[in-house]
Order: C-alpha cells, then structure tokens, then sequence
C-alpha cells in the first residue's frame, strides 16, 4: 500500500483564477494523491476549491482536505512581493478525504496524517 505525494513548484502551475483550480482538483481526483503546492493558496482561491469540489463530490471522490502554512492572504506586503518577482512564502498542503484523516495546524508547522 503506498502513498503519492507530488511537490508543485509554482512554475508548473502558473496558471490564474479558475485554470489554476482545476488542475489541483484534478490532480487530486484522477491521481488519488497528496499535493503539496510550493507557492499557498489565498483564502480566496481555497473557497473557490472548495465551491469547484463540492461540484464534483460522488461515490468514488467524497472530497478534499486544504491546509496551507504561510501567509496565504493579498496583503500589501504580498502585492509588493509578487511585483518585484518574488514569490510569497508558505505552501498548500491538498489531498483526497478519504486518505487525509486528519490535519493538525500550529502557525510553524502542519502535522498530517494519512491512510490509503
């Protein structure tokens, strides 16, 4: 029995808006894996994921689990960052629910477990 984890650098997913969404999601669905996104999701677009998977939830694909450590809101700063072409620290954590069991924040660190 194993477990997929696939690191996403934010060159692989460059894309904007919805284009950006929908290759997490089908990632998660069709490879039945763990993403771990280099680059974190802003709120927003974890609420717009989260819309697009409850769209798609049936018998074989029951949902998602989001965590992201890092600063993950458009703040100034974040603006700032991304106009002089760097990248905003943090990472999004993404995987199936049926393998994710559970999520456990603290601002420093993100503890998961999984079972396939």
């Amino acid at each position: 029995m194993s477990l997929q984890i696939e690191f996403i650098s934010p060159a692989v997913i460059e894309k904007s808006g919805k284009e950006k969404l929908n290759y997490v999601l089908d990632a998660v669905r069709k490879g039945d894996k763990i993403l771990v996104l280099e680059e974190p999701l802003t709120s927003q677009e974890q609420s717009e994921l989260i819309k697009m998977t409850m769209l798609r939830v049936d018998k074989k694909f029951t949902g998602i689990e989001v965590a992201t450590l890092g600063n993950a809101s458009i703040d100034l700063a974040t603006h700032l960052v991304r106009l002089l072409g760097g990248r905003p620290a943090g990472l999004t954590v993404v995987g199936p629910s049926r393998i994710i069991k559970e999520i456990k924040r603290d601002p420093n660190k993100l503890n998961l477990l999984a079972r396939k």
